[in-house]
């Protein structure tokens, strides 16, 4: 019987720990649901020092549309930003905004330079969501809104620590850092959101990994419904959708990250500028994250596999370095129409980037290519040539909208 007895003993001391143990991993599981998958790690270092030959732009790339801003009706010199949607293009230029259709009729400026209260004081940013326009007005801390036929609608009353911001929804605006915000400023933030009102929703804040120094521009680009950016404070992509800023991706540098010393002088940025990775830009598939930027005195262009994690980089040399050591041309090779090879990112809208170009760089930038490109799609090479040839050398510059694949 004491054997029975200890035998039993044992059995229940046994079902008691598996069913702990159960317990334990069960929690395991619900603790890791509900806080989501871990964050993918996106090692940029790895694939600077295993570079691979291009990949075709085609691979990623649909179709490419260029709109012409209507001319001499709307002159525009420099476009500093474009945002659009399946109705409208918005066209930030010098102190002014100007909305056209789609296709590049001109409808009108979106208020104008002054001292009204329906006036702004200068246009630090700008976006588009639907029929909905806004801008953030220099100096006076408020984000004045607009419909896209130019009538007032209403104010929201924003920081002097904001500079970018993006339209989540009719009532949310995502907002981000000031360049030049010193990184011991206890006001220093990653991103945020607003209602309509002001209210703040969510601001996310950090440690930054620069105790000293001046905060750089933002990377921040557009997928689906949210809003993407990486900032200098640490090396975490945020995903900003209209209720809760989330982690989406790191980033790891390496040995390629900007050392402390230089970010906190600017003298010594200067000279360490071609040895580090920085000033990066973005756009975003279902599929890819795509990123370029220069380092080693090339244009670098990365593409990671979302569901492999496998990233590919390699290098383009420029066509020239100018005074300032920021580089020109290199892009990646159009093999789509042979037009314009983009070097940048600007993402004016989710599954697009843009690029704006005079008439004659963009003729100057067929004409070399023709000779040595073999594009996937000659007829997209035949419409463009018969665009090339219609163009006024003193017409506004050409839109290019980069559409990407699913």
């Amino acid at each position: 019987m004491k054997v029975l007895h200890d035998f039993l003993g044992f059995l229940c001391i046994t079902a008691v720990m598996i069913l702990s143990l159960a317990s334990c991993s069960s929690f395991g599981k619900n603790d890791r649901s509900s806080t989501g998958d871990p964050v993918p790690v996106i090692d940029l270092a790895y694939a600077v020092e295993n570079p691979v030959e291009s990949l075709p732009l085609s691979d990623f790339v649909e179709d490419i549309e260029y709109i012409r801003p209507e001319y001499p009706t709307t002159l525009v010199d420099i476009i500093f930003g474009a945002s659009f949607n399946r109705n409208y293009l918005l066209l930030e230029v010098r102190e002014r905004l100007l909305c056209y259709t789609r296709e590049g009729k001109f409808i009108c400026e979106i208020s104008r330079k002054g001292q009204g209260p329906k006036e702004h004081l200068g246009i630090r940013s700008s976006d588009l969501y639907h029929n909905l326009v806004a801008i953030h007005s220099n100096y006076s801390c408020k984000i004045l809104w607009y419909n896209a036929d130019g009538e007032y609608l209403r104010e929201t009353p924003v920081s002097n620590n904001v500079y970018k911001i993006n339209i989540l929804d009719t009532n949310r605006v995502a907002i981000h850092l000031q360049h030049g915000l010193s990184m011991d400023n206890p006001e220093l933030f990653i991103a945020g959101i607003l209602n309509s009102n002001g209210d703040t929703v969510q601001l996310k804040k950090s440690e930054p990994y620069y105790p000293e120094g001046l905060a750089s521009s933002p990377s921040i680009w557009k997928y689906n419904d949210t809003v993407r950016v990486l900032t200098c404070i640490n090396d975490t992509v945020y995903a900003i959708s209209r209720n809760e800023i989330v982690p989406r991706y790191v980033i790891n540098f390496g040995k390629y990250k900007i050392s402390r010393d230089a970010f906190a002088d600017i003298r010594l940025l200067e000279q360490e500028r071609n040895k580090c990775i920085s000033m990066l830009s973005f756009c975003e598939t279902a599929t890819h994250l795509l990123v370029t930027f220069p380092y080693n005195r090339k244009r670098w262009f990365a593409v990671y596999d979302k569901q492999t994690s496998k990233i590919s980089a390699w290098s383009s040399e420029p066509d020239n370095i100018n005074k300032y050591g920021f580089l020109e041309g290199g892009g990646w090779l159009n093999d789509i129409d042979g037009g314009i090879s983009p070097t940048t990112f600007f993402s004016a809208s989710s599954d697009y980037f843009t690029v704006n170009v005079e008439p004659e760089n963009l003729k100057t930038s067929f004409i070399e290519n023709k000779g040595h490109i073999d594009v996937q799609y000659p007829e997209k090479q035949q419409k463009l040539e018969q665009l090339i040839h219609s163009l006024d050398e003193d017409e506004n510059p050409v839109v290019i909208l980069y559409k990407l694949k699913k």
